[in-house]
């Protein structure tokens, strides 16, 4: 089963990985973190924070590990201006790969329980303001990825009907499970966009699925339809690299075929990326 587990993993893309430096406590640096990816085999990363734009740090660990694949992001929360163009721009200029979508208030720098900052992307007839089309726009000329990330599923399933008129290929439903409705998880994917299922919902610290509720969920929605990332960082989880091992691991011994299990961490991410 270990060879199973490490055939699977040589190559594997994690599509959601957090570094310091950043605002919040990490587990490893980014160095070290592209380090234990290069060492564990992986295709690559793309490495997110949700307060500064990635892409220059991710460039240059890109750089330093051959056959390894590191990508740059932009989260458009408050501290980059919020729905900015002219940041997406800037981050599409530099060669950023995904855009997401303003993350939750408990993440906002600057902000608090009782005091949260709500950044709006549809006005209140329900059509997209006018710089978040803005930011499809860009998004759709550069070419990138739009991930939606904490906005509500209404949201959600209105940014990414639109993004798919304008033009939008790439697409992913930022961890919807547990907010969503299954319903409204079809509805995402019915535009096109992948369902994301993060192994960190695994984890004792989250305790929001377990592996084989994970396998059920993913199974139900179709795989073809799915990505599983690790959202790993925090300090206290194990590095990255081996969350991306743990979840196809876990995946396998939920029962989840090998081919399946493929399909989520190198397939998919692998046509999102390139």
């Amino acid at each position: 089963m270990n060879s199973e587990v490490n055939e699977i993993v040589r190559g594997s893309f994690d599509l959601h990985v957090h570094a310091a430096p950043d605002t919040q406590e990490r587990r490893m640096n980014a160095l070290e973190t592209a380090r234990a990816a290069y060492e564990g085999e992986l295709g690559g990363f793309v490495l997110k924070s949700h307060n500064y734009p990635t892409t220059p740090l991710a460039d240059a660990l890109d750089q330093m590990y051959p056959g390894l694949h590191v990508f740059g992001s932009i989260t458009l929360n408050q501290s980059i201006g919020g729905i900015n163009p002219d940041a997406v721009q800037v981050s599409a200029d530099l060669g950023a790969k995904i855009v997401w979508m303003p993350t939750s208030k408990t993440h906002r720098q600057g902000t608090t329980e009782s005091s949260p900052i709500k950044l709006e992307i549809l006005d209140g007839a329900n059509d997209l303001l006018p710089k978040a089309a803005d930011v499809i726009d860009i998004i759709a000329e550069q070419d990138m990825v739009l991930a939606s990330g904490h906005i509500s599923p209404r949201e959600t399933i209105k940014l990414f009907e639109e993004a798919k008129t304008r033009g939008v290929r790439r697409m992913i439903a930022t961890h919807p499970y547990g907010v969503a409705t299954y319903l409204e998880m079809e509805q995402m994917a019915s535009t096109g966009a992948y369902i994301e299922f993060t192994f960190l919902s695994c984890m004792p610290t989250e305790q929001a699925m377990s592996p084989r509720i994970m396998s059920e969920e993913i199974l139900r929605l179709g795989a073809e339809n799915c990505l599983v990332t690790t959202d790993f960082g925090q300090w206290t989880n194990p590095p990255p690299a081996e969350g991306m091992r743990m979840a196809v691991a876990a995946l396998l011994d939920s029962g989840m075929s090998a081919d399946n299990v493929a399909t989520l961490v190198k397939h998919n991410p692998k046509k999102i990326i390139n």
